[in-house]
C-alpha cells in the first residue's frame, strides 16, 4: 500500500495544529495526501478571536500560498476546527464532538505541548502529561483507530549522552505526578520543583518524558484489552523548512534561533556555550516528512509479529555544526544582510565560564542598556520596552539554555533513518527527507533569510540603509575603543611615575 492510498478517506485528530510543527503538518497532509477525508483541529478561542477566526488566519499565512494556489478551497473545506482545551478533563470537547471524533477518526496526531521551560510544573504536568493522558482516553475508544503518533522531543532524556531510540523510565511514574499536579496547592508544588526535576534542567524535558511513559504503557501487548498501535517520535531542534512548502518558513524564535537572532540585532554581543558542543537540529519539514512516514509504517505493520511500540529520533546526527561555528555563521549573515533596525555591530563572544558570561554580560550588555534607556529618556524619546528589561530577558533565557549549549548529546537515529526505504518510489518526490547531501551552512542561510522575512519583515528595498548604519556603528565602536585605550592610557600616566 503506498502512502497516499493509506491516507486515503481517512479522518484525522491533530492536537497542537496551530503550533509551528502543528500548522507544517497540516499543510503537508492537505497538499501530500490530498485523499484524506477531514483534518480535525483541536482549538481553543483566544482573546477575540473565535477557532474560526483562527484557522482563517493560519490559512492566510504564506505557508499556505502553494495549497492555496495548487487546490483553491481546499483547505478551508477539510480542516475542521474542535473546541477544546489540552489543560482541561475530556480535553474541553462538548459531547457531541467527542462522539463524532470516536465514530469517524482513524489516525491521532498528538503534537500539543507546552514547550516554555519555565512554565511553572504544576502547569506542565496539566498540559504535558494530564493532557496527553486525555488524548489517549480519547483515542483508545476511537472505533477506527489506526496509529496514534505521540511527538516528544529527543531532549526529554537529556540527563543521558546517548539516547537510543528506546523508552527510558522516568523518575516518578506519570500517575503520581498528575495527582501532585491535581492535589498539591499551586505554590507548594513550586517549591517541591527542584525536588521533583532531581537532575532534570526544566520542566519541559521532564514532564515529556513522563508523557511518554503513558505511551509505553497503553501500547503494552501485555494489556490485551487496552494496547493500542502507537508511535513516538522525537524531534531534535527543530528549525526553519529547508524546501517546502516555502523556503525557511518559520513562526518563533525559541532557542539557539533567539540568540543567533539577538546577535543579528545586536543585543546580545556574549554567549554562555562551549564552543565545541555540537547542537541537533532538524529542518521542520524533513521532520514532518518523517512522522507521517513513521504514522504509515505503524498502521501497515500492526500484526502481532510486529513491535508493540516503535520510538523515532528525528536527528541530524552528523549534519549538525558546533556552537562556535554556528554562531561566527551568524554574525557573518548578519554583517551581509543587516536587519532594518539593529543596536550594534554584530559580534559574538563565547565563554563556558559562567563568572566570565554574568562579569561580560553586565559590562557589555547591562552597562550601555542602562545608558541607552537614560538618555532616552532625557531626550523625551523612551522605548516601549526597556534596554535593561531586554537583557533580564535574554539573561534569564541564555541561563535556561546553557544546560544544552555546555553539553553534546548523540541521538541514535537507526529507526528514523530506516523510514526512507519504505517510501515507494512513486513517492520519493514527496515523502523523501534524505539530508545527506544537504549543506549545513545552506541550511542556516535558510534559517536566517525564514526569520528576517516571515519572522520581522525585513524590507529587503532597504538593504542599502540597513548597511550604511552598520557601516557607521562599525566606526562608532572603532572610535570608542580607540577612546577607551587613550583614557587608560592617560590614566596610567597620571598613577605612574616616569623617569628619565
Amino acid at each position: 500500500m503506498s502512502i497516499k492510498e493509506f491516507y486515503n478517506g481517512c479522518d484525522i485528530f491533530i492536537t497542537g495544529g496551530t503550533g509551528f510543527m502543528g500548522k507544517v503538518l497540516i499543510e503537508k497532509l492537505l497538499r501530500s495526501c490530498p485523499g484524506i477525508k477531514n483534518i480535525y483541529v483541536l482549538m481553543r478561542h483566544r482573546k477575540d478571536k473565535c477557532i474560526t477566526d483562527r484557522v482563517k488566519d493560519m490559512l492566510a499565512l504564506p505557508l499556505f500560498d502553494k495549497i492555496r494556489t495548487e487546490n483553491p478551497g481546499v483547505a478551508e473545506k477539510k480542516i475542521i476546527p474542535i473546541l477544546g482545551d489540552m489543560a482541561e478533563i475530556r480535553l474541553g470537547i462538548s459531547d457531541d464532538d467527542y462522539d463524532m471524533l470516536v465514530r469517524n477518526v482513524s489516525i491521532v496526531f498528538h503534537v500539543a505541548a507546552t514547550v516554555r521551560f519555565d512554565e511553572p510544573i504544576r502547569d506542565a504536568i496539566i498540559k504535558n502529561v494530564r493532557g496527553t493522558r486525555e488524548v489517549v482516553r480519547l483515542s483508545e475508544q476511537m472505533k477506527n483507530l489506526i496509529v496514534f503518533l505521540h511527538v516528544s522531543t529527543t531532549y526529554c532524556n537529556c540527563t543521558r549522552v546517548y539516547v537510543e531510540e528506546k523508552v527510558y523510565e522516568s523518575p516518578i511514574s506519570w500517575q503520581d505526578a498528575i495527582t501532585i499536579a491535581e492535589n498539591v496547592d499551586p505554590k507548594l508544588s513550586e517549591i517541591c520543583t527542584k525536588k521533583l526535576l532531581g537532575s532534570f534542567p526544566n520542566t519541559y524535558t521532564f514532564t515529556k518524558l513522563l508523557a511518554e511513559q503513558i505511551i509505553s504503557e497503553k501500547s503494552d501487548r501485555s494489556n490485551h484489552n487496552n494496547n493500542m498501535p502507537m508511535v513516538i517520535f522525537r524531534p531534535s531542534i527543530v528549525i526553519s523548512s529547508i524546501a517546502e512548502p516555502v523556503v525557511g518558513w518559520i513562526d518563533n524564535v525559541n532557542g539557539p534561533i533567539g540568540l543567533m537572532v539577538a546577535t543579528g540585532k545586536g543585543v546580545t554581543l556574549v554567549t554562555l556555550a562551549y564552543k565545541d558542543s555540537t547542537p541537533d537540529f532538524m529542518p521542520v519539514d524533513l521532520s514532518i516528512k518523517g512522522m507521517i512516514l513513521a504514522a504509515y509504517h505503524r498502521g501497515i505493520h500492526n500484526s502481532p509479529s510486529d513491535k508493540p511500540l516503535t520510538v523515532y529520533n528525528s536527528s541530524s546526527v552528523k549534519k549538525s555544526i558546533t556552537n562556535n561555528k554556528l554562531m561566527q555563521f551568524a554574525v557573518k549573515y548578519f554583517r551581509l544582510h543587516p536587519f532594518d533596525e539593529i543596536l550594534w555591530k554584530p559580534r559574538l563572544y563565547s565563554t563556558s565560564s559562567k563568572r566570565l558570561f554574568k562579569i561580560l554580560v553586565i559590562i557589555q550588555q547591562v552597562l550601555p542598556a542602562i545608558l541607552i534607556d537614560f538618555l532616552l529618556e532625557a531626550t523625551g524619546k523612551p522605548q516601549k520596552t526597556k534596554l535593561v528589561k531586554l537583557q533580564q530577558k535574554i539573561f534569564s533565557a541564555m541561563m535556561a539554555l546553557s544546560f544544552f549549549t555546555l553539553q553534546t548529546w548523540t541521538f541514535k537515529n537507526t529507526n528514523f533513518l530506516n523510514l526512507l526505504t519504505e517510501i515507494p518510489d512513486s513517492e520519493k518526490d514527496d515523502f523523501d527527507f534524505n539530508f545527506d547531501n544537504v549543506n549545513v551552512e545552506d541550511i542556516f542561510i535558510n534559517v536566517l533569510t525564514g526569520t528576517q522575512k516571515y519572522l520581522f519583515n525585513t524590507n529587503t528595498m532597504k538593504t542599502k540603509q540597513a548597511k550604511n548604519r552598520l557601516e557607521k556603528l562599525i566606526w562608532l565602536e572603532r572610535i570608542l575603543i580607540t577612546l577607551f585605550f587613550v583614557f587608560i592610557t592617560w590614566c596610567l600616566y597620571l598613577i605612574i611615575p616616569f623617569r628619565f
